[in-house]
């Protein structure tokens, strides 16, 4: 992966320079994700990727994408969506070699933890790309669940859609787990990694639901997802 991203970095700043005057939502910068991503996907030929319903998400209009996170592979292999949406990372990651500018090009959203005022800092971020038209994808357990089980999730992501009276499509994915164990590097061998786009949640149900109202309602609509997705994935092919 070293190797390889001294290899693409030129071509991504390539991209940016001759976008950036006019892309305002970094669409270009994000395709080139996309690229690099897709271009590690086939690299390790033992993982395989399957989606259903990328159709379901728009490219110009703007909604709030959730997803389950079971892994460090999941932003490898989200990006198969191929939609234009920004990423929400925490700040660390900014500072990642080749990944960090991969983030700040792309006008990735940062999560400050270690600010009092990171939530609201996160928010006007947010709605800044959402105003040009940018969808935002947010992981809203807030971190890696450790588990097939998802965290209790944080309200950032709720916030957003109710400010920005916006749509929620929530996107679940199982099989990620498989690729590496947690703080570990060395790939355990093959993973089927099946990713299903959700029903949007409109926003008129979005601006008339409470908080926790709307918390439970897309945790269970993600719950429900995950289970069919195994279902489906064990279901033997005809």
């Amino acid at each position: 992966m070293a190797l390889t991203s001294v290899i693409i970095t030129p071509f991504f700043l390539l991209v940016f320079l001759g976008t950036f005057w006019w892309d305002r939502r970094r669409v270009a910068t994000h395709m080139m994700g996309t690229f690099w991503a897709w271009h590690y996907q086939s690299l390790i030929p033992f993982w395989k990727l399957h989606l259903e319903g990328r159709e379901k998400i728009p490219w110009r209009r703007s909604v709030v994408l959730v997803a389950n996170h079971r892994s460090l592979v999941d932003i490898l292999a989200l990006y198969k969506i191929r939609r234009p949406f920004k990423w929400t990372s925490k700040n660390e990651n900014f500072r990642l070699p080749f990944i960090g500018m991969v983030l700040s090009l792309s006008n990735s959203v940062r999560i400050r933890r270690e600010s009092l005022r990171s939530g609201s800092h996160f928010l006007s971020q947010a709605e800044k790309e959402m105003r040009k038209g940018s969808s935002i994808l947010i992981f809203p357990e807030g971190t890696r669940s450790g588990s097939l089980k998802m965290r209790p999730f944080k309200e950032g992501a709720f916030l957003l859609a109710k400010r920005m009276k916006c749509g929620i499509i929530p996107v679940v994915h199982i099989g990620s787990e498989k690729t590496f164990d947690r703080g570990s590097w060395v790939l355990k061998g093959r993973a089927d990694i099946h990713i299903r786009v959700l029903d949007e949640i409109p926003a008129s149900r979005v601006e008339a639901s409470g908080m926790k109202e709307l918390i439970r309602e897309v945790r269970a609509q993600m719950e429900e997802g995950i289970d069919a997705l195994e279902r489906d994935t064990l279901r033997p092919k005809d």
